[in-house]
């Protein structure tokens, strides 16, 4: 059992990386004060063990290019865990940039997934049920429409 902070917030960056807003509701949570907290997440942002930049795109990365989430949605969710917008969209942009992230060809999985179990509707339903999905997770409506067009033939 941790007796400080430090060594508490060790053990949970052990197990897995929280964003610095996520290690200080936590730390606070274990009943810390507000100075011990502040100068643990100090020592740990100095000696790179806490890194809201590295989790960004550590996060961007896994949901763009393996779980094929959009950009938006991406940035939403980090905003989510306390990560700045700046950051969130630099993490994104990075990731889409060196892993040559194909946004049309994620659009169109999703939606050839989705359309299967749509057998029986008609034309306009399935367009306005895939447009929705499609929509909710994030994607751009011109790169929507145009996935839309050429899968709904």
């Amino acid at each position: 059992m941790a007796t400080n902070p430090y060594e508490y917030a060790l053990n949970l960056l052990a197990a897995r990386a929280y964003t610095t807003r996520a290690l200080q509701r936590k730390l606070t949570q274990k009943g810390f004060t507000r100075d011990e907290t502040a100068a643990t997440i100090d020592r740990l942002t100095s000696s790179g063990l806490l890194d809201d930049e590295k989790y960004a795109e550590e996060f961007a990365r896994q949901r763009l290019v393996v779980a094929g989430a959009s950009r938006r949605r991406v940035e939403q969710l980090l905003a989510q865990k306390g990560i700045g917008r700046e950051v969130a969209h630099a993490a994104a942009e990075k990731v889409v940039q060196d892993e040559d992230v194909d946004t049309i060809g994620s659009i169109e999985k999703i939606a050839r997934k989705k359309l299967m179990s749509m057998n029986g509707l008609d034309l306009a339903l399935k367009r306005r049920r895939l447009f929705g999905v499609l929509a909710r997770k994030g994607y751009e409506i011109d790169d929507i429409n145009q996935v839309l067009s050429r899968i709904l033939l």
